[in-house]
């Protein structure tokens, strides 16, 4: 239920300030006379030195003395979990702070963390695996840019019936949070013209809902599945995945779902998140780009064409 609760915050909010605003955790302060854990403390010290704390367009108060952590700019605490004990962070929003680098694997000792905001920085790498962990168990709200949280930088998903002139559509997905959609549609001019066009659709994807696809592979096994699948039908659906994680490509053909259930998983959040993007206006072109074998750098296997 918490994924689902996370996946649905994630589908309908960006990393717009005005939607963090909206939806962000209310936390209360703790008294300057009472901070927080050494261990917490240590935790917010090695972010601030390792993304340039000293250069960050708002570090006020930070490395402060011992007991002034819940008043830094960004850090906000809640109540210890005891009447004596430490306050603990539960939000810290350095949203467009100027951070550089990358964050510590000292985060993930903020096991208090309800609310994590770092979009709109120059971060690089991904983030702490204790905190992916708890941002996929929906206890913990990460808002950054897509490549904090996967490796994966594209999912190109094609879907075409072997049966119909003017059924094939196309999405990409990337991580720098632009998508592409492209379906193949008859011109229809009489009743016998076989003219086809391409409509294309340009629309965003932010980063936490790209991320959710990318952990979506994972977790039904992606990479790890064979090249082909597909059953002895006629007429049936050519459904092509194309994933490009750490600049390889790997791909999955799916005829007649052929495949096994993980794939069906794969291939309906794909589609689920395509169709909940904001989308341009559609323009139309004289034919819609195919995928380009050339551009492959590698193979998830041997074997790469259409059974």
């Amino acid at each position: 239920m918490k994924v689902l609760l996370s996946l649905g915050l994630a589908f309908s909010c960006g990393l717009s300030a005005q939607c963090i605003a909206q939806t962000a955790a209310k936390t209360s302060s703790a008294p300057l006379s009472r901070g927080i854990s050494t261990k917490e403390r240590e935790a917010l010290i090695a972010i601030y030195k390792t993304t340039d704390g000293d250069n960050w367009k708002n570090h006020a108060r930070w490395i402060g003395a011992p007991g002034t952590e819940c008043s830094w700019y960004g850090v906000e605490c809640g109540p210890p979990s005891d009447e004596d004990g430490p306050y603990v962070v539960n939000s810290l929003n350095l949203l467009e702070n100027g951070l550089k680098g990358q964050i510590p694997e000292e985060a993930g000792k903020l096991t208090h963390l309800e609310w994590l905001t770092l979009g709109g920085n120059s971060l690089s790498g991904v983030l702490p695996a204790p905190l992916i962990r708890r941002w996929l168990s929906g206890s913990l709200r990460i808002i950054a840019e897509a490549p904090l949280f996967t490796t994966v930088s594209e999912v190109d998903f094609e879907d075409s019936p072997s049966s119909v002139l003017c059924g094939r559509r196309r999405i990409i997905l990337r991580s720098d949070e632009t998508a592409v959609e492209y379906d193949v549609r008859c011109r229809n001019a009489t009743p016998d013209d076989r003219t086809t066009f391409c409509e294309v659709r340009h629309g965003q994807i932010f980063g936490e809902r790209f991320a959710f696809v990318a952990h979506t592979l994972d977790a039904n096994r992606f990479f790890s599945l064979q090249p082909n699948y597909s059953r002895n039908i006629t007429h049936a659906d050519f459904v092509s995945t194309r994933v490009t994680r750490d600049g390889k490509v790997y791909e999955v053909v799916d005829y007649a779902s052929g495949g096994p259930f993980e794939l069906w998983a794969i291939e309906t959040a794909i589609e689920g998140v395509a169709s909940t993007l904001d989308w341009d206006r559609p323009t139309t072109e004289p034919k819609c780009p195919r995928w380009d074998d050339s551009r492959k750098t590698t193979s998830h296997q041997d074997s790469r064409s259409r059974p």
